[in-house]
């Protein structure tokens, strides 16, 4: 049987706030593995969370990378008018992935932007790392996950697509050892061409409805969905 992870991204987003507490723990109620996001904190706490400001969530206009975490460790985060999502705080990353290990559940660590400016980021991600097993570094910045690799050799990295890259361009970042690409981008002849170059391919944005789920190529790797559930229940996936 092909073996396909199925991640929930940002932990089962569609049934909790994403990256919380919540959702991270109905995912591993599924047995399946979580993507979530990290950011930094001007002062170098990395954070479980999305956006690169508050004002969505946390209705504040504040940019993560420009704060210390004194001034939001206390906020209280939710969508706003959406009595299905109750408040929460904004998990600290090294308590997730401290929890990840103990549970064994797999994880898709994307990094976001704040970590392109923060001068020790990659060094502070990477020391948190240490002795964690079945994890992949992703990213939508290829330069983040060059010096990640750097740090972490023995760590699968991974640049997030959502437009068409030309293919050469893909083959020269050696230092990439996946693509996740978004479902519109969805193609076999994409697909062979990423494997030919030893390149692991995920997909994401996936509902259900998709060929990559009704007929997942042999080439695919992974499937990252807000529906993990539904996903394992179609693809008929084992615990």
């Amino acid at each position: 049987m092909q073996n396909i992870e199925i991640y929930s991204h940002r932990g089962a987003s569609s049934v909790a706030l994403e990256n919380t507490w919540p959702a991270f723990r109905k995912a591993c109620e599924l047995g399946v593995g979580i993507e979530l996001d990290v950011q930094i904190t001007k002062d170098g706490v990395v954070l479980v969370f999305h956006d690169d400001d508050l004002k969505r969530l946390g209705g504040r206009n504040l940019r993560i990378e420009e704060i210390d975490y004194e001034k939001i460790k206390d906020l209280r985060i939710g969508k706003r008018g959406r009595r299905k999502f109750s408040a929460d705080r904004i998990p600290l990353a090294y308590e997730v992935f401290h929890w990840a290990k103990e549970k064994s559940v797999p994880l898709n660590i994307e990094i976001k932007e704040s970590f392109a400016v923060h001068s020790e980021g990659p060094e502070i991600l990477a020391a948190m790392l240490e002795g964690l097993k079945n994890i992949h570094l992703s990213s939508f910045n290829a330069e983040i996950l060059k010096e990640m690799k750097q740090l972490k050799p023995e760590i699968e990295t991974a640049l997030v697509i959502k437009k068409k890259h030309k293919l050469q361009f893909l083959d020269k970042l050696t230092w990439v050892d996946g693509i996740h690409l978004h479902k519109r981008l969805y193609s076999e002849k994409l697909l062979i061409r990423l494997n030919d170059m030893r390149k692991k391919i995920r997909i994401y944005g996936i509902v259900g409805t998709e060929k990559a789920v009704k007929q997942p190529s042999r080439h695919l790797s992974g499937i990252i969905t807000d529906y993990p559930g539904k996903i394992k229940e179609k693809m008929r996936l084992p615990d």
